[in-house]
């Protein structure tokens, strides 16, 4: 990892309650039926690089086996859309850990004092180079006010929708998209159809802006800057002097 400082983006999500999510192949045509800030979140957050393979590591003191099976449940449907959403990026369950996991492609659920008097129930923070938007590593902080298993399976949906560029969508109806405020049980535990073609748009706009950056620097002009000016030395007659033993 290159050297310098590291921005924390953090993006947080509204108390969540229970979620079961469709998840079919985007196309063009659900992609134009999903209208942002309609049925599907706008983008412009950090996202993981395209084709990452994620570590994702749980903090063993926060939660209980059955929790982390309801944590798993939405990094399984995220990774199954991998294709389909043109991210290509999958996450890797890597096992308990004792501590924040700050390495290269890696990301932490854990707990944590996040709740407001706005209701934030958890928050993504994700860490990138001043000016860019690739996320370099990750935390996921859920609030102890997320007791119970539906909830918390929602919650972690909702927060991985963020580690794709997608921003919240309360406006959003009709159980369209994961990234709306969810005050009533909807069934999501995963993206929905409109997600996927959402990410699909994110991660053609990261392409596109790769090519760009690659085009801008195959037609730059090098120039040479000498470093030597090439002279002969200079004869040195400083006389030297010797101490005698």
């Amino acid at each position: 990892m290159r050297a310098g400082l590291i921005t924390s983006v953090t993006l947080l999500i509204f108390i969540a309650l229970p979620a079961l999510s469709t998840y079919a192949q985007t196309s063009d045509t659900v992609a134009s039926a999903c209208d942002s800030k309609v049925k599907a979140p706008d983008y412009s957050l950090p996202e993981w690089p395209e084709k990452a393979e994620v570590k994702v590591y749980v903090i063993a003191a926060d939660f209980k086996p059955e929790q982390i099976a309801a944590i798993l449940t939405p990094v399984r449907n995220w990774s199954a859309v991998a294709e389909a959403s043109g991210s290509q990026v999958t996450f890797v369950y890597s096992g308990t850990t004792a501590q924040q996991q700050d390495c290269l492609n890696c990301l932490t659920i854990m707990r944590g004092k996040v709740h407001d008097n706005q209701k934030h129930a958890a928050e993504l923070q994700a860490m990138v180079y001043p000016g860019e938007q690739t996320i370099l590593y990750a935390r996921l902080v859920i609030d102890p006010v997320i007791p119970n298993l539906t909830a918390l399976t929602n919650a972690v949906a909702h927060e991985l929708g963020h580690n794709f560029g997608l921003r919240d969508c309360f406006e959003c109806r009709g159980h369209s998209t994961v990234m709306g405020l969810i005050r009533s049980s909807d069934g999501l535990t995963g993206p929905t159809r409109c997600d996927v073609a959402q990410v699909r748009q994110v991660y053609d706009h990261v392409r596109l802006h790769a090519a760009e950056v690659k085009k801008h620097k195959s037609q730059q002009v090098v120039k040479i800057i000498p470093v030597d000016a090439g002279e002969e030395p200079v004869d040195d007659d400083t006389p030297i002097v010797l101490k005698k033993p």
